[in-house]
Protein backbone atom coordinates (compact mmCIF):
# COMPACT_ATOMS: atom_id res chain seq x y z
CA UNK A 1 0.00 0.00 0.00
CA UNK A 2 3.35 2.50 0.97
CA UNK A 3 4.32 1.62 -2.63
CA UNK A 4 1.31 2.86 -3.91
CA UNK A 5 1.48 6.08 -2.16
CA UNK A 6 4.76 6.23 -3.22
CA UNK A 7 3.74 6.36 -6.67
CA UNK A 8 0.65 8.85 -6.67
CA UNK A 9 3.07 11.49 -4.92
CA UNK A 10 5.97 11.26 -7.68
CA UNK A 11 2.97 11.44 -9.92
CA UNK A 12 1.59 14.11 -8.30
CA UNK A 13 5.09 15.72 -8.35
CA UNK A 14 5.75 15.93 -12.19
CA UNK A 15 1.66 17.02 -12.61
CA UNK A 16 1.84 19.91 -10.42
CA UNK A 17 5.35 21.17 -10.51
CA UNK A 18 4.88 24.54 -9.65
CA UNK A 19 2.99 23.59 -6.71
CA UNK A 20 4.87 20.81 -5.30
CA UNK A 21 8.41 23.23 -6.00
CA UNK A 22 6.44 25.44 -3.74
CA UNK A 23 5.39 22.89 -0.90
CA UNK A 24 9.46 21.51 -1.26
CA UNK A 25 10.68 24.93 -0.98
CA UNK A 26 9.04 25.90 1.89
CA UNK A 27 9.56 22.78 3.73
CA UNK A 28 12.94 23.12 2.98
CA UNK A 29 13.37 26.35 4.32
CA UNK A 30 11.41 25.29 7.64
CA UNK A 31 13.74 22.73 8.46
CA UNK A 32 16.59 24.29 7.51
CA UNK A 33 16.47 27.41 10.12
CA UNK A 34 15.03 24.95 12.99
CA UNK A 35 18.07 22.55 12.39
CA UNK A 36 20.77 25.66 12.81
CA UNK A 37 19.02 25.84 16.34
CA UNK A 38 19.21 22.61 17.13
CA UNK A 39 22.89 22.04 14.86
CA UNK A 40 24.20 25.27 17.96
CA UNK A 41 23.19 23.21 20.34
CA UNK A 42 24.36 20.35 18.99
CA UNK A 43 27.82 21.83 18.84
CA UNK A 44 27.87 22.93 22.28
CA UNK A 45 26.55 19.37 23.62
CA UNK A 46 28.48 16.44 21.82
CA UNK A 47 31.72 15.65 22.42
CA UNK A 48 34.29 15.53 19.68
CA UNK A 49 38.39 15.88 20.44
CA UNK A 50 39.46 17.34 22.63
CA UNK A 51 36.34 17.61 24.54
CA UNK A 52 35.24 13.72 23.61
CA UNK A 53 34.32 13.00 27.33
CA UNK A 54 31.96 16.06 27.61
CA UNK A 55 29.23 12.99 28.99
CA UNK A 56 31.14 13.10 31.82
CA UNK A 57 32.36 16.48 32.79
CA UNK A 58 31.16 18.99 35.44
CA UNK A 59 32.11 22.05 35.54
CA UNK A 60 32.08 25.14 38.35
CA UNK A 61 32.57 28.59 37.07
CA UNK A 62 31.23 31.00 39.52
CA UNK A 63 30.89 30.51 43.52
CA UNK A 64 29.23 32.15 46.23
CA UNK A 65 30.91 33.75 49.13
CA UNK A 66 29.41 35.31 52.21
CA UNK A 67 31.07 37.59 55.22
CA UNK A 68 30.81 35.93 58.63
CA UNK A 69 28.78 38.98 59.30
CA UNK A 70 26.43 38.76 56.57
CA UNK A 71 26.90 41.95 54.88
CA UNK A 72 29.22 41.33 52.00
CA UNK A 73 27.92 38.73 49.04
CA UNK A 74 30.26 38.02 45.96
CA UNK A 75 30.09 35.12 42.88
CA UNK A 76 33.23 35.03 41.74
CA UNK A 77 35.76 32.35 40.89
CA UNK A 78 38.10 30.45 42.97
CA UNK A 79 41.76 31.20 44.45
CA UNK A 80 44.90 28.73 43.57
CA UNK A 81 44.32 28.35 47.36
CA UNK A 82 41.17 27.37 47.38
CA UNK A 83 41.08 24.91 44.44
CA UNK A 84 44.18 23.05 46.50
CA UNK A 85 41.83 22.73 49.55
CA UNK A 86 38.61 22.42 48.37
CA UNK A 87 39.06 20.48 44.62
CA UNK A 88 42.54 19.02 44.04
CA UNK A 89 41.79 16.78 47.36
CA UNK A 90 38.47 15.02 45.90
CA UNK A 91 38.63 11.40 45.63
CA UNK A 92 35.15 11.03 43.97
CA UNK A 93 36.13 12.10 40.27
CA UNK A 94 38.72 10.78 37.88
CA UNK A 95 40.59 14.81 37.29
CA UNK A 96 39.90 17.94 38.41
CA UNK A 97 41.89 20.87 36.53
CA UNK A 98 41.55 24.08 37.00
CA UNK A 99 41.47 26.78 34.41
CA UNK A 100 41.74 30.19 33.95
CA UNK A 101 42.25 32.70 30.80
CA UNK A 102 43.56 36.16 29.81
CA UNK A 103 45.02 37.55 26.50
CA UNK A 104 48.15 38.31 25.92
CA UNK A 105 50.72 39.74 23.67
CA UNK A 106 52.95 36.41 22.37
CA UNK A 107 55.92 37.30 20.16
CA UNK A 108 59.57 35.19 20.18
CA UNK A 109 63.25 36.62 21.13
CA UNK A 110 64.80 38.75 18.51
CA UNK A 111 61.17 39.76 16.92
CA UNK A 112 59.09 41.65 18.96
CA UNK A 113 55.46 41.36 17.77
CA UNK A 114 51.87 42.82 19.13
CA UNK A 115 49.34 40.58 18.30
CA UNK A 116 47.20 39.00 21.62
CA UNK A 117 46.75 35.28 21.75
CA UNK A 118 44.33 33.35 24.01
CA UNK A 119 46.44 31.86 26.98
CA UNK A 120 44.73 29.38 29.60
CA UNK A 121 46.43 29.40 32.87
CA UNK A 122 45.83 25.26 34.19
CA UNK A 123 47.94 22.55 35.57
CA UNK A 124 48.58 19.05 34.48
CA UNK A 125 45.33 17.62 35.06
CA UNK A 126 43.96 19.42 32.41
CA UNK A 127 45.90 17.33 30.13
CA UNK A 128 44.01 14.09 31.68
CA UNK A 129 40.62 16.16 31.30
CA UNK A 130 40.91 16.69 27.81
CA UNK A 131 41.97 14.57 25.03
CA UNK A 132 44.50 16.93 23.16
CA UNK A 133 46.36 15.59 19.89
CA UNK A 134 50.08 15.93 20.72
CA UNK A 135 52.13 16.78 17.04
CA UNK A 136 55.13 16.96 19.54
CA UNK A 137 56.70 17.00 22.81
CA UNK A 138 54.33 16.42 26.00
CA UNK A 139 52.77 18.59 28.51
CA UNK A 140 54.00 20.36 31.26
CA UNK A 141 54.53 18.21 34.25
CA UNK A 142 53.55 18.00 38.20
CA UNK A 143 57.28 19.56 38.79
CA UNK A 144 56.76 22.24 36.64
CA UNK A 145 53.81 23.19 38.24
CA UNK A 146 55.10 23.04 41.88
CA UNK A 147 58.36 24.53 40.78
CA UNK A 148 56.83 27.35 39.22
CA UNK A 149 59.14 26.61 35.96
CA UNK A 150 57.34 28.75 32.44
CA UNK A 151 56.84 25.64 30.74
CA UNK A 152 54.13 26.05 27.66
CA UNK A 153 52.15 24.18 25.51
CA UNK A 154 51.35 26.13 22.38
CA UNK A 155 48.74 25.45 19.36
CA UNK A 156 49.97 23.86 16.24
CA UNK A 157 48.65 27.09 14.05
CA UNK A 158 50.59 29.52 16.39
CA UNK A 159 53.78 27.78 15.90
CA UNK A 160 53.05 28.02 12.56
CA UNK A 161 53.02 31.98 12.36
CA UNK A 162 56.00 32.53 15.34
CA UNK A 163 58.78 29.64 13.43
CA UNK A 164 56.74 28.68 10.51
CA UNK A 165 57.33 24.90 11.59
CA UNK A 166 55.42 22.79 14.40
CA UNK A 167 58.98 21.20 15.61
CA UNK A 168 59.78 23.81 18.04
CA UNK A 169 59.80 22.13 21.19
CA UNK A 170 62.69 23.27 23.53
CA UNK A 171 62.66 26.78 21.99
CA UNK A 172 61.34 30.44 23.81
CA UNK A 173 58.21 32.40 23.46
CA UNK A 174 57.81 35.65 25.38
CA UNK A 175 54.32 36.57 27.24
CA UNK A 176 54.09 40.17 26.69
CA UNK A 177 57.04 40.72 25.36
CA UNK A 178 58.56 40.23 28.81
CA UNK A 179 58.42 36.78 30.39
CA UNK A 180 60.31 34.31 29.07
CA UNK A 181 58.78 30.38 29.01
CA UNK A 182 60.33 27.17 27.00
CA UNK A 183 57.98 25.39 24.95
CA UNK A 184 57.56 21.80 26.15
CA UNK A 185 54.77 20.39 23.49
CA UNK A 186 52.68 21.32 20.54
CA UNK A 187 48.73 20.58 20.14
CA UNK A 188 46.18 20.69 17.32
CA UNK A 189 44.54 23.53 18.02
CA UNK A 190 40.88 22.94 19.00
CA UNK A 191 38.05 24.74 17.31
CA UNK A 192 36.42 27.56 19.75
CA UNK A 193 32.91 25.17 20.28
CA UNK A 194 35.22 23.62 22.48
CA UNK A 195 35.41 26.81 24.85
CA UNK A 196 36.00 25.01 27.85
CA UNK A 197 39.27 24.07 26.46
CA UNK A 198 40.00 26.63 24.01
CA UNK A 199 43.93 28.71 23.99
CA UNK A 200 46.38 29.35 21.98
CA UNK A 201 49.09 29.12 24.54
CA UNK A 202 48.31 26.48 27.54
CA UNK A 203 50.91 27.20 30.81
CA UNK A 204 51.30 26.42 34.66
CA UNK A 205 49.29 28.90 36.65
CA UNK A 206 51.92 29.06 38.70
CA UNK A 207 54.44 30.38 36.17
CA UNK A 208 52.13 33.71 36.99
CA UNK A 209 53.02 34.76 40.50
CA UNK A 210 49.78 36.68 39.85
CA UNK A 211 47.74 33.70 40.01
CA UNK A 212 48.54 32.42 43.18
CA UNK A 213 48.92 35.64 45.31
CA UNK A 214 45.06 36.42 43.59
CA UNK A 215 42.87 35.51 46.85
CA UNK A 216 40.43 38.39 48.27
CA UNK A 217 36.96 37.39 50.37
CA UNK A 218 39.94 35.95 53.35
CA UNK A 219 41.87 33.69 50.42
CA UNK A 220 39.09 32.20 48.56
CA UNK A 221 37.89 34.39 45.48
CA UNK A 222 40.33 34.15 42.60
CA UNK A 223 39.80 33.87 38.83
CA UNK A 224 39.87 29.96 38.45
CA UNK A 225 36.76 27.71 37.19
CA UNK A 226 37.25 24.18 37.41
CA UNK A 227 36.25 21.11 34.91
CA UNK A 228 35.76 17.76 36.70
CA UNK A 229 36.08 14.68 35.21
CA UNK A 230 33.67 12.65 36.91
CA UNK A 231 33.89 8.54 36.71
CA UNK A 232 30.72 7.68 36.56
CA UNK A 233 27.70 10.57 34.75
CA UNK A 234 25.49 9.08 37.96
CA UNK A 235 28.28 10.44 40.32
CA UNK A 236 27.34 14.18 40.56
CA UNK A 237 25.22 13.73 43.75
CA UNK A 238 28.19 11.70 45.29
CA UNK A 239 30.69 14.17 43.98
CA UNK A 240 28.71 16.96 45.53
CA UNK A 241 28.97 15.23 48.67
CA UNK A 242 32.54 15.32 48.59
CA UNK A 243 32.78 19.20 48.27
CA UNK A 244 30.47 20.22 51.19
CA UNK A 245 33.03 17.81 53.24
CA UNK A 246 36.17 19.75 51.39
CA UNK A 247 34.45 23.02 51.98
CA UNK A 248 33.55 22.43 55.76
CA UNK A 249 36.81 21.72 56.29
CA UNK A 250 38.24 25.05 54.43
CA UNK A 251 35.77 27.00 56.09
CA UNK A 252 36.52 25.52 59.56
CA UNK A 253 40.35 27.90 58.74
CA UNK A 254 38.48 31.28 57.87
CA UNK A 255 38.03 33.87 60.04
CA UNK A 256 36.19 36.55 58.13
CA UNK A 257 34.46 34.85 55.11
CA UNK A 258 32.20 31.62 53.99
CA UNK A 259 32.33 29.26 51.08
CA UNK A 260 29.12 28.32 49.92
CA UNK A 261 29.54 24.53 49.18
CA UNK A 262 29.12 24.57 45.18
CA UNK A 263 27.17 22.08 43.38
CA UNK A 264 28.82 21.59 39.66
CA UNK A 265 26.89 22.16 36.30
CA UNK A 266 26.33 18.97 34.12
CA UNK A 267 27.75 19.20 30.60
CA UNK A 268 23.84 19.43 29.66
CA UNK A 269 23.52 22.38 32.11
CA UNK A 270 26.24 24.02 30.30
CA UNK A 271 25.27 23.72 26.96
CA UNK A 272 21.26 25.09 28.00
CA UNK A 273 23.20 28.00 29.24
CA UNK A 274 23.87 27.72 32.60
CA UNK A 275 26.56 30.14 33.81
CA UNK A 276 26.63 32.17 36.81
CA UNK A 277 23.32 30.57 37.85
CA UNK A 278 21.56 26.61 37.01
CA UNK A 279 19.51 26.46 33.76
CA UNK A 280 17.13 23.50 33.02
CA UNK A 281 14.89 23.08 30.39
CA UNK A 282 12.19 24.79 31.10
CA UNK A 283 13.97 27.71 30.73
CA UNK A 284 15.84 26.84 27.87
CA UNK A 285 12.53 26.27 25.66
CA UNK A 286 11.22 29.59 27.44
CA UNK A 287 13.93 31.44 25.67
CA UNK A 288 14.34 29.60 22.28
CA UNK A 289 10.87 27.05 21.98
CA UNK A 290 9.44 30.55 20.36
CA UNK A 291 11.67 30.57 17.84
CA UNK A 292 11.31 27.01 16.62
CA UNK A 293 7.71 27.22 16.92
CA UNK A 294 7.25 30.07 14.68
CA UNK A 295 9.36 28.61 12.20
CA UNK A 296 7.20 26.02 12.42
CA UNK A 297 4.31 27.54 12.10
CA UNK A 298 4.49 29.93 9.67
CA UNK A 299 5.78 27.60 6.48
CA UNK A 300 2.72 24.94 7.68
CA UNK A 301 -0.21 27.65 7.20
CA UNK A 302 1.16 27.77 3.45
CA UNK A 303 1.93 24.27 3.37
CA UNK A 304 -1.75 23.74 4.05
CA UNK A 305 -3.19 26.16 1.52
CA UNK A 306 -1.53 24.60 -0.65
CA UNK A 307 -2.44 20.68 0.09
CA UNK A 308 -5.99 21.82 0.53
CA UNK A 309 -6.11 23.28 -3.06
CA UNK A 310 -4.61 19.87 -4.13
CA UNK A 311 -7.00 17.26 -2.40
CA UNK A 312 -9.83 19.74 -3.79
CA UNK A 313 -9.13 18.92 -6.92
CA UNK A 314 -9.28 14.84 -6.19
CA UNK A 315 -12.30 15.45 -4.20
CA UNK A 316 -13.74 13.21 -7.36
CA UNK A 317 -11.62 10.65 -6.65
CA UNK A 318 -11.84 10.40 -3.48
CA UNK A 319 -15.25 10.26 -3.33
CA UNK A 320 -15.13 6.87 -5.82
CA UNK A 321 -13.03 5.28 -3.70
CA UNK A 322 -15.27 6.25 -0.76
CA UNK A 323 -18.35 4.14 -2.72
CA UNK A 324 -16.02 1.44 -3.30
CA UNK A 325 -15.12 0.67 0.25
CA UNK A 326 -12.46 2.82 1.11
CA UNK A 327 -12.57 4.06 4.45
CA UNK A 328 -12.10 7.30 5.87
CA UNK A 329 -8.77 5.97 7.81
CA UNK A 330 -7.36 5.06 4.57
CA UNK A 331 -7.85 8.01 2.75
CA UNK A 332 -6.64 10.24 5.90
CA UNK A 333 -3.39 7.64 5.52
CA UNK A 334 -2.70 8.04 1.82
CA UNK A 335 -3.35 12.05 1.86
CA UNK A 336 -1.08 12.25 4.66
CA UNK A 337 1.58 9.42 3.28
CA UNK A 338 1.66 11.25 0.07
CA UNK A 339 2.62 14.78 1.15
CA UNK A 340 5.14 12.82 4.08
CA UNK A 341 7.14 12.17 0.33
CA UNK A 342 6.81 15.87 -0.24
CA UNK A 343 7.89 16.90 3.04
CA UNK A 344 10.76 14.18 3.11
CA UNK A 345 12.27 15.41 0.40
CA UNK A 346 12.13 19.25 1.22
CA UNK A 347 13.33 17.78 4.59
CA UNK A 348 17.06 16.08 3.08
CA UNK A 349 17.32 19.29 1.49
CA UNK A 350 16.76 21.32 4.87
CA UNK A 351 19.57 19.53 6.28
CA UNK A 352 21.87 19.90 3.40
CA UNK A 353 20.70 23.82 3.39
CA UNK A 354 21.45 23.85 7.25
CA UNK A 355 24.45 22.69 7.67
CA UNK A 356 25.31 25.76 4.62
CA UNK A 357 23.57 28.06 6.53
CA UNK A 358 25.71 27.19 10.28
CA UNK A 359 29.15 28.00 8.06
CA UNK A 360 28.16 30.97 6.52
CA UNK A 361 27.00 32.19 9.78
CA UNK A 362 29.01 30.85 12.42
CA UNK A 363 30.59 33.87 13.40
CA UNK A 364 27.04 35.59 14.22
CA UNK A 365 26.06 32.22 15.85
CA UNK A 366 29.48 30.80 17.06
CA UNK A 367 32.76 32.56 17.05
CA UNK A 368 34.59 34.06 14.08
CA UNK A 369 37.16 31.66 13.72
CA UNK A 370 35.65 28.58 14.97
CA UNK A 371 36.13 25.38 13.00
CA UNK A 372 33.27 23.41 12.32
CA UNK A 373 34.28 19.64 11.62
CA UNK A 374 32.04 16.98 10.42
CA UNK A 375 32.60 14.99 13.85
CA UNK A 376 30.27 18.00 14.80
CA UNK A 377 27.51 18.54 12.67
CA UNK A 378 26.73 14.43 11.48
CA UNK A 379 25.33 13.03 14.62
CA UNK A 380 21.72 10.89 15.34
CA UNK A 381 20.42 14.41 17.00
CA UNK A 382 20.73 15.54 13.41
CA UNK A 383 18.84 13.26 11.75
CA UNK A 384 16.31 12.51 14.79
CA UNK A 385 15.72 16.22 15.17
CA UNK A 386 15.10 16.35 10.91
CA UNK A 387 12.71 13.63 11.03
CA UNK A 388 10.78 15.06 13.88
CA UNK A 389 10.02 17.88 12.23
CA UNK A 390 9.31 16.89 8.94
CA UNK A 391 6.61 14.51 10.45
CA UNK A 392 5.24 17.69 12.81
CA UNK A 393 5.32 19.38 9.41
CA UNK A 394 3.45 16.98 7.84
CA UNK A 395 1.06 16.48 10.19
CA UNK A 396 0.30 20.49 10.69
CA UNK A 397 -0.03 20.99 6.77
CA UNK A 398 -1.54 17.75 5.59
CA UNK A 399 -3.20 16.35 8.54
CA UNK A 400 -6.53 19.21 8.83
CA UNK A 401 -7.23 18.25 4.82
CA UNK A 402 -6.82 14.97 4.70
CA UNK A 403 -9.23 15.29 8.00
CA UNK A 404 -11.82 17.01 6.17
CA UNK A 405 -11.87 14.87 3.12
CA UNK A 406 -11.44 11.51 5.07
CA UNK A 407 -15.21 12.56 7.11
CA UNK A 408 -16.81 14.56 3.83
CA UNK A 409 -19.95 11.93 2.68
CA UNK A 410 -19.81 10.48 -0.61
CA UNK A 411 -22.39 12.50 -2.29
CA UNK A 412 -20.79 15.92 -1.28
CA UNK A 413 -17.81 14.88 -2.95
CA UNK A 414 -19.41 13.78 -6.31
CA UNK A 415 -21.93 16.78 -6.49
CA UNK A 416 -19.33 18.99 -6.04
CA UNK A 417 -16.57 17.44 -7.92
CA UNK A 418 -19.48 17.80 -10.81
CA UNK A 419 -20.30 21.18 -10.30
Amino acid sequence: MFKQYVKQALHTLGENRLTSAVSILGTMLSVAMILVVVLQFQINLVGYSPVSRRDRMLYLYSVHTRSKDGGEDNNTGLSAEAVRACLYSLKTPEAVTATAWNSHVISIPGRRLFEEYTVCYTDPAFWEVFDFRFLSGRPFTEADLNSGLPRAVISDQLAGILFGSREVVGRDILVNNVMPCTIAGVVERPSRAAGEAFADVWMPYTANALYTRWGGCDGICGPFGATILARERSDVDALYAEIRQAVARYNAGKADYRLTPPRPFTHLERALGSGSHRVGWGEYLRTTGWVLLFLLLLPTLNLTGIVQSAVQKRRAEMGLRKAFGATGGRLFAQVVCENLIITWIGGLLGIGLSVVLLYAGRSFLLTSDTVITPGMLFRPLLFAAALFFTLVLNLLSAGLPALRIARERIVESLRDADE
